[in-house]
C-alpha cells in the first residue's frame, strides 16, 4: 500500500505543476500576452518595455516583443536559427508556419525552447526557455501551456495562425 501511495505521488507531481497558478503577463508596447509558469520569479523588466525575464532555480525564461527587420517574419526566424547554430545549439525540433515558429535543442547539458509568433504592424513576440537537463522532468510539462498562452492582443487580426487573441 505504501508503494502505491509513493507511486501516485511521483506521477502526480508533474500534474500538480501544470495545475498550479500561472501568472498572466501582457505587454502593452507590442500587444501580446503570455502566462508565466508557477515557480518562475521576475528577475528583470526591460527598461524599454519590450519584455521581462524570469528564473526558477537554474531555469531561465525570457519573454519579449520586437520589431521585425523589414517586417519579414520568415527572415527573422531564419536569423534566429542561424544565431543558435553559431552559438553551438543542436536544434532537434524546428517547425515554422507563416504565423509562428518553434525551435528546440540542446547544447551540452542545457535545453532550449524558443517560440515566436507574428504580431500586427511588423512585430513579433517570443519566449525562450533555457534550463539544465537535470530539470527536464520539472520543466518539460510546462512548455505546452507556455506555447498555447503566447498570443497576440485582441484586435490583432493579421497575425494569422499565431494563436487565439488575448482576452
Amino acid at each position: 500500500m505504501r508503494l502505491l501511495l509513493v507511486l501516485i505521488g511521483v506521477f502526480c507531481l508533474p500534474l500538480a505543476a501544470i495545475a498550479a497558478e500561472w501568472t498572466p503577463y501582457a505587454n502593452a508596447r507590442f500587444g501580446f500576452a503570455v502566462e508565466i509558469p508557477p515557480g518562475f520569479a521576475l528577475v528583470r523588466e526591460a527598461d524599454n518595455g519590450d519584455g521581462q525575464s524570469y528564473a526558477n532555480g537554474e531555469a531561465r525564461l525570457a519573454v519579449w516583443g520586437h520589431t521585425l527587420a523589414e517586417g519579414d517574419f520568415k527572415e527573422d526566424v531564419a536569423e534566429r536559427r542561424a544565431t543558435y547554430a553559431r552559438e553551438g545549439w543542436d536544434l532537434s525540433y524546428d517547425r515554422q508556419t507563416a504565423g509562428w515558429a518553434s525551435l528546440s535543442g540542446t547544447r551540452g547539458t542545457s535545453i532550449l525552447y524558443h517560440r515566436t509568433i507574428a504580431l500586427c504592424e511588423g512585430a513579433a513576440a517570443s519566449f525562450v526557455l533555457e534550463y539544465p537537463d537535470t530539470m527536464k522532468a520539472e520543466i518539460s510539462p510546462l512548455v505546452g501551456r507556455l506555447v498555447k498562452s503566447l498570443r497576440p492582443a485582441q484586435g490583432c487580426t493579421n497575425a494569422q495562425g499565431a494563436a487565439p487573441a488575448a482576452q
